[in-house]
């Protein structure tokens, strides 16, 4: 059930709007130093860095290919562009890049957004890539998965997910190895982290407590041994009703299946792990 007049803040956004998305992505963009730096050698690019990124933005958001950017491209680019501009711009782009993008994202709305919960959560989404797999005695070829990580946080006053920080790892990695790696660089300000079971470790909770978070993590299913263990098991008792909201976390991933089928067309892992990212963006 959707939120009363969403509708009509769907619309006055313009997110289905390409001229739209791609003002707004390179005024973001703009703020930062530009995804590479100009070649002195060679014929001058057509566009600044800033702008092939702007490209790449709006490209994944609209879940469009190379050649439909090429066809909106006088509509919200004023000139033609060649099909293949968006995928070399987004092969020289970095991972580290995103990530100042997401900073950037996460700091801009922060000062306007009173956040009320932190969650990180992880998704598989599908690639073109077929890999062998056993299944009883038979072997088939199946699309190879990869996680994707997120730490997002919700405001509930605005009905807002923001997501603060991302990582792709192998779908064999272990969800509680890599909250270390979402957390880097930030700072919390004593706000719950709704966490599950996989999350649950001495390691985890004192993570989120030395970036000032407050841990709302469920116990695993195992046996609780020492001090710390039974005053976190208390804790969690008493946080209990605050815990089942963790769920919300989920609209997130419900939306890369609804509008991404859970699923990137690339085939390089590079642009595959770009492309996963900037689907957050």
């Amino acid at each position: 059930m959707n939120r009363p007049r969403y509708h009509a803040a769907r619309h006055s956004a313009k997110i289905d709007d390409v001229k739209a998305v791609y003002k707004n992505a390179y005024v973001l963009v703009k703020r930062l130093p530009p995804p590479w730096k100009r070649s002195k050698r060679g014929r001058p690019p057509k566009f600044s860095a800033h702008r092939h990124a702007a490209i790449c933005i709006t490209m994944i958001c609209l879940d469009l290919t190379y050649r439909e950017v090429e066809g909106f491209a006088p509509a919200f680019l004023g000139e033609t562009i060649d099909h293949s501009t968006p995928g070399k711009a987004l092969k020289r782009m970095g991972i580290r890049y995103v990530r100042l993008v997401f900073r950037l994202l996460h700091k801009k709305l922060q000062n306007r957004l009173e956040f009320d919960f932190y969650f990180p959560d992880s998704t598989g989404i599908s690639t073109p890539r077929l890999v062998k797999r056993k299944k009883g005695f038979k072997t088939v070829w199946e699309h190879e998965f990869l996680k994707l990580h997120a730490f997002v946080g919700y405001s509930r006053r605005a009905g807002a997910l923001v997501v603060v920080s991302a990582r792709v790892t192998k779908p064999s990695v272990h969800d509680g190895t890599q909250l270390r790696y979402l957390l880097r660089g930030f700072r919390g300000k004593g706000e719950p982290m709704l966490a599950d079971s996989a999350y649950d470790s001495k390691l985890n909770l004192k993570l989120a407590l030395k970036h000032n978070l407050k841990p709302v993590i469920k116990p695993r299913e195992v046996g609780y041994h020492g001090m710390f263990r039974k005053q976190t098991l208390r804790e969690f008792k008493r946080d209990r009703k605050l815990y089942r909201q963790r769920g919300i976390v989920e609209t997130v991933f419900a939306g890369l299946a609804n509008k991404y089928d859970s699923r990137t067309r690339f085939k390089r892992l590079r642009t595959k792990v770009l492309g996963m990212l900037l689907m957050l963006v």
